[in-house]
């Protein structure tokens, strides 16, 4: 609920953060984008300068609630819009165009994926970060599943690839 989430985002005070995520597709309301404005809009008065992701992670990569790609854009795209968050999360495979066109100037935007059943080969998550950081994400993100230890290597070796061959901006991966 609201309260629930102005009530916690209040304890962040007494401890040090660099960013908080909102997790909006855990909020009650979150299919009425002025409820979510009016909570993002509170955020920010209460944290101050601490920055602001926000993201809606879908059911189809491991989030709380189904929503239309239309949707998805149309929240994200009035977030982002209304200067009430500093950063965005946006699921890479939503779509070329819909990610493209979430991509403005004033929020950054991390273009993410989430595999929570295997962990691709090294070249599959090389173009995978490759591929948003070609449609314009300020931060490429990919999260894997383990299965042993040689995946959390496959992981790796990918990260150092990208990192030295064909990254110009800041990549997060995660095993």
């Amino acid at each position: 609920t609201k309260d629930d989430i102005l009530l916690e985002a209040g304890t962040f005070a007494r401890i040090p953060v660099d960013v908080v995520e909102w997790r909006v597709d855990w909020f009650e309301d979150v299919f009425d984008t002025d409820k979510v404005l009016d909570v993002a809009k509170d955020l920010q008065t209460i944290l101050k300068d601490t920055p602001i992701l926000f993201t809606f992670r879908t059911s189809k990569e491991g989030g709380e609630k189904a929503i239309s790609n239309e949707a998805y854009k149309a929240l994200n795209m009035a977030v982002a819009k209304s200067g009430y968050v500093d950063l965005i999360d946006v699921e890479a495979f939503t779509g070329e165009e819909i990610v493209k066109s979430m991509i403005r100037d004033g929020v950054k935007v991390i273009a993410s994926n989430h595999d929570f059943d295997a962990t691709p080969e090294k070249d599959e998550i090389v173009r995978r970060l490759r591929m948003m950081q070609d449609y314009g994400a300020d931060i490429p993100k990919m999260a894997v599943m383990p299965r042993n230890k040689q995946d959390v290597l496959t992981l790796l070796s990918a990260t150092l690839e990208m990192s030295e061959q064909f990254a110009d901006r800041p990549i997060i991966t995660m095993s």
